[in-house]
């Protein structure tokens, strides 16, 4: 997103497609990325003397984009790649680290082989020009290279239409080659602080029929407050399944095997092609569901609890006892538990659903999940005993009995009508989703988007109802 006029936005949408570079191209690309990873982990060595120096004699040394001083006798390789991939490497350490001193990020590491390998093109490396052949369609060529380093057409499948980019990351991962980029749609949205004026003037009677509550949890990821549920299918359940008994027998086999034996490698490939699609089945389903919400003509605000995934899935404390042993503390039931969640997309579907619901002109908000589960949507009475199954909710003060996830998402979606009545904006910086989720490396820049969310603090207690 990027400013266009006073409470509008410009959209900028992201995409990924499948590249298919010949072996020749594939080596070149190998080169580059070696390159600029060794221009990266350069600036990461010369930061980390520049702070050891600091520390010792106070004095301070100008944090900049140079790389010259890199290219060195014994490194004449650097030369001969183009300079502009290693002026882009250079420039992504420094943007990684002016996002650390704002706080947005950790202070920026070495990278290793094999692990994200990706490289950022500028227009000076690449063109993208349309042609129409003989049947009439109009098929899209992208050119790598320049003129003392040509790489020729890359062959790429594009599976959607797309915009004119201003650069472009080429990334490789378990042995599948991809190009990303983003670019401007055209079309204008309005600010999250426009969206909530709309829906804040709204009144109680209004926004309780346009507001939905989501519930989210294990056994049913996400359950809506008007009575629909989004989890896996049968078959995707299945497929997840099968991969992973597949994961774990391939795991024990290369544990067995020579760490420099041929077999190892392939079995390590196929290992990593096994991850990939277990992703890419959870990636379609948080897609699915997120824009299965938007499209709801019914819902016009979603109400989601503020759920932190990180420190859900922290690993136990150790316990140790007096005598200096450790004592059990159910470690390895609460890695299956952050497994477990973690596979569900909790966090990457509502990431997806922010930035839908923008464009579509609805409202997302987050209220605290505080006693939630305990809270009888009809009377309000709160009390453990209320919930003393997983999924049966019984309110021992009126008698209300509901299932227990969706007497929850009630309650959420109550609790955010009462927000957008009586609570005022609150900004909130984040990434913006549609960057982690489609753009490659080069892309992740840092964009304030200002979303609208509850105080952590706030509790059932706390609300008006």
């Amino acid at each position: 997103m990027v400013d266009y006029k006073k409470g509008q936005y410009m959209s900028i949408c992201g995409i990924k497609y499948r590249a298919y570079p010949t072996r020749a191209q594939a080596k070149i690309f190998s080169q580059w990325i070696g390159c600029a990873r060794v221009i990266y982990n350069f600036k990461v060595e010369e930061d980390q003397k520049n702070y050891k120096m600091f520390k010792e004699t106070g004095e301070k040394t100008l944090i900049g984009q140079a790389y010259s001083s890199f290219k060195t006798a014994d490194r004449s390789w650097l030369s001969e790649v183009p300079s502009q991939i290693l002026r882009n490497s250079a420039s992504n350490w420094y943007q990684s680290k002016q996002r650390f001193f704002k706080g947005l990020a950790k202070n920026p590491r070495k990278k290793h082989r094999g692990k994200k390998d990706s490289v950022l093109l500028t227009q000076e490396l690449f063109t993208l020009t349309e042609q129409i052949n003989s049947v009439g369609e109009i098929n899209k060529i992208l050119t790598i290279g320049t003129k003392r380093y040509p790489v020729g057409q890359l062959k790429v499948t594009y599976h959607r239409e797309c915009g004119q980019p201003k650069q472009i990351v080429i990334s490789k991962k378990n042995g599948c080659w991809y190009v990303s980029f983003c670019y401007e749609t055209g079309e204008v949205i309005p600010s999250a602080e426009a969206i909530l004026s709309d829906y804040s003037n709204m009144s109680e009677s209004l926004l309780t029929a346009i507001t939905a509550g989501i519930d989210r949890g294990i056994v049913v990821p996400f359950q809506v407050s008007n009575g629909s549920q989004f989890n896996f299918t049968q078959e995707a359940q299945l497929k997840l399944e099968t991969k992973a008994k597949r994961l774990k027998r391939y795991q024990k086999k290369m544990a067995h095997q020579k760490l420099s034996s041929n077999s190892r490698k392939r079995t390590k490939q196929k290992i990593g092609k096994l991850h990939k699609k277990i992703s890419n089945i959870r990636h379609d389903f948080c897609h699915q569901t997120s824009r299965a919400l938007v499209n709801n003509p019914s819902i016009a605000v979603f109400s989601i609890e503020n759920l932190s995934l990180s420190h859900m899935t922290k690993a136990p404390k150790p316990k140790m006892a007096e005598d200096g042993h450790y004592l059990p503390n159910k470690r390895k039931a609460k890695a299956g538990l952050n497994r477990t969640l973690l596979s569900k997309g909790l966090g990457k579907t509502i990431d997806f659903l922010e930035y839908k619901a923008r464009k579509a002109g609805k409202c997302v908000i987050y209220v605290s999940p505080h006693h939630s589960s305990q809270e009888c949507a009809t009377c309000g009475h709160t009390h453990p005993d209320n919930r003393k199954t997983q999924s049966v909710f019984l309110c021992l003060s009126c008698g209300n009995a509901d299932n227990a996830d969706q007497n929850a998402a009630k309650v959420i979606a109550k609790r955010g009508i009462q927000y957008l009545l009586s609570q005022p904006i609150i900004k909130k910086t984040t990434r913006l989703g549609i960057s982690r989720s489609y753009a490659g490396r080069g892309e992740r820049k840092t964009t304030e988007v200002d979303f609208i969310s509850a105080p952590a603090p706030m509790t059932s207690e706390a609300l008006p109802l």
